[in-house]
């Protein structure tokens, strides 16, 4: 028998939160990996949001994971998609499927970064997510 800590996969719980959610009149649609086709180019419907780790603390309960949410999506429907999605997934006492969310709050706020394309355009933010053991 092992006195590992087991966390919910926090990666996992988001996903649950935004995968086929419908923000600022779309759906939207989410991947843990980039759905791409056989030359690196991202495939759609978009928006799709990426969800992914960036690290975190563990205190003596709980952790606290980091994880960013891209969204790619035509001209500034990317950034108005992840304010959207923001103000749905930030709360307290949150129950998915994957798991029990004590907290999700922004870190950093949505924003515009540079994407190569003619077409996307793609805004990150970054959220806290507090979990306990399971």
């Amino acid at each position: 028998m092992s006195d590992a800590l087991v966390f919910p996969d926090t990666k996992s719980a988001l996903f649950d939160l935004i995968d086929g959610t419908m923000h600022i009149g779309v759906v939207v649609h989410a991947f843990t990996w980039l759905p791409a086709d056989d030359y690196g180019i991202l495939k759609g419907p978009f928006p799709i949001a990426h969800i992914y780790g960036s690290g975190g603390n563990r205190g003596f309960v709980d952790r606290v994971d980091r994880r960013t949410i891209e969204v790619y999506a035509p001209g500034q429907q990317a950034l108005e998609v992840l304010e959207s999605i923001t103000a749905a997934i930030c709360g307290e006492n949150i129950d998915t499927p994957s798991g029990f969310l004590d907290k999700v709050e922004s870190d950093i706020v949505p924003d515009d970064v540079p994407y190569q394309s003619d077409t996307l355009n793609k805004a990150v933010a970054t959220f806290l997510v507090t979990s306990r053991p399971i």
